[in-house]
């Protein structure tokens, strides 16, 4: 038996957000032939949960970047960021007037005067209206989420208490993410990673991507060498590194394709299925 772990934005899922009929045939043919395939992705458990369901798909959900793994609906590994920990780094983030989300085991929380930063961003960087409908398209995205809880105030709203396991931040201003990476690159105390130019994730010191698929791994007695890891963003080089086999998407970044055995199509081109197909044993 292998265990496959695949990421879903700019890998599983297509430029519209959803799994194709070829992706789903390829994953379905594994697990009929006896592998295991887990979803792998910075996104939350809700959401996880809903994009699994709409294409009927029953798989492990490793979320927020190995924050949290859900097995047949049991929370099985979690990685919480303790309450005064998060409130620290949320008043640095607000003291940076950027954009951000807490993740927490009730949904994905966003102060609804949040939105209004990233409109005025989209306004005042961009000039054309291509680059003004690609930042668009960026906060769609963020918008479409499922589990969203719009709130006045997260800490009224009780977030601390809710088993907050990922603080994401989204901006345009990429100096301003770049500040915050540098301040805070060397803590001991956080996780750092991005799944994208725009964002900036910081969780547990222990969760990533990595260390939740080799726990799942050991969860079903699977040896490494018999794991398989798809993915095309910086979140999921530590998976690729504790991969027996991995394999990069067409439009992975350049960087992550070095950590790479194999590279597959794009993600617009069913690039899971041909992997899933052609390129694992």
């Amino acid at each position: 038996m292998k265990l496959i772990a695949i990421d879903l934005d700019g890998t599983l899922l297509g430029e519209d957000g959803k799994i194709s009929e070829a992706n789903q045939e390829a994953i379905r043919k594994r697990q009929a032939n006896g592998d295991m395939v887990t979803f792998c992705s910075g996104r939350s458990l809700h959401d996880m949960r809903a994009i699994a369901a709409e294409s009927d798909l029953e798989v492990p959900l490793i979320c927020a970047n190995g924050a949290l793994t859900e097995v047949n609906g049991e929370i099985i590994r979690s990685q919480i960021l303790v309450g005064d920990k998060l409130v620290e780094l949320m008043e640095k983030v607000s003291e940076a007037k950027l954009y951000y989300e807490i993740y927490t085991n009730n949904g994905v929380y966003i102060e609804k005067n949040k939105k209004q930063i990233l409109e005025e961003e989209k306004e005042s960087l961009f000039d054309t209206p291509e680059e003004k409908e690609r930042a668009n398209e960026i906060i769609q995205i963020q918008n479409s989420q499922y589990g969203i809880v719009e709130v006045d105030d997260y800490l009224e709203a009780g977030v601390t208490e809710l088993e907050p396991y990922k603080l994401f931040i989204l901006t345009f201003r990429r100096e301003e993410l770049e500040k915050l990476e540098e301040k805070w690159r060397d803590r001991e105390d956080i996780a750092l990673t991005t799944s994208g130019y725009q964002k900036l994730e910081i969780s547990h010191p222990d969760a990533s991507k990595g260390n939740a698929f080799a726990e799942l791994a050991a969860y079903y007695n699977v040896p490494q060498e018999n794991t398989v890891a798809i993915g095309d963003n910086f979140n999921d080089v530590s998976m690729f590194q504790y991969a027996g086999t991995a394999i990069a998407m067409k439009n992975a970044e350049p960087k992550v394709k070095e950590y790479a055995n194999h590279v597959t199509k794009n993600n617009d081109e069913d690039g899971v299925g041909y992997a899933l197909n052609e390129l694992i044993d």
